[in-house]
């Protein structure tokens, strides 16, 4: 009987270790990701660039979940870095700015959705003001968004998020940088059903983490 288990145990410790190293084999440039040519330096592990008038960007957040799928495959404290474009849309770079205010206040969580709706759906981002009201509708004080809209850390942050576009080369969104010198292809995610390709994506920059 002892025998029996050690020989199941070795065998599924054997499978396991051919589709790893499987799924490393399939992991080629030019299919699932794209070395860039002049990589980031200092770079975080993983920085995502978006978009609130990308519907895919929308898709990614709350339907693929992508960002949380790679948040599990990080080492312990660390997260996606998620940097707003402010290249698309009438008010690109006020949203740029939208997403600094959040990121100093630590309310994304509560305000990248409600944002999407109300720019994809509601399309009621037509001014600076209807910025402010989606951050108080979601509870955020507007004392406290005032304060942090009109910020140094707010400002610098909003001057990071355009030059690290600029630094990356980004060219649309979603897009998904690794190490500072892999582009994620989105389109060559090849997951089962469309509730695994969030954890299909997280995969493949698990493995290109390791290169």
């Amino acid at each position: 009987m002892l025998k029996k288990i050690l020989f199941s145990l070795l065998c599924g410790l054997l499978t396991m270790n051919v589709l790893n190293t499987a799924r490393a084999a399939e992991l080629r440039e030019g299919k699932q990701y794209t070395q860039l040519a002049v990589p980031v330096q200092d770079a975080p592990e993983v920085v995502e660039f978006f978009s609130f008038y990308c519907p895919p960007c929308a898709a990614f957040s709350s339907r693929f979940f992508v960002s949380e799928a790679v948040n599990k495959i990080l080492p312990s404290g660390e997260k996606v870095v998620k940097y707003h474009v402010g290249t698309m849309g009438p008010m690109g770079p006020e949203l740029t700015e939208a997403w600094s205010v959040a990121k100093v206040l630590g309310v994304e969580d509560k305000v990248e959705l409600p944002l999407f709706v109300a720019v994809q759906i509601n399309r009621s981002i037509k001014t600076e003001a209807s910025i402010r009201e989606v951050f108080i509708n979601a509870g955020i004080s507007a004392r406290d968004y005032d304060a942090a809209k009109n910020s140094m850390a707010v400002r610098a942050l909003t001057a990071k998020q355009q030059e690290a576009a600029r630094a990356y080369g980004v060219t649309g969104t979603p897009s998904f940088f690794v190490k500072g010198k892999y582009l994620v292809n989105n389109g060559a995610i090849k997951p089962s059903g469309e509730q695994d390709y969030g954890k299909s994506f997280a995969d493949v920059v698990s493995e290109l983490l390791k290169k």
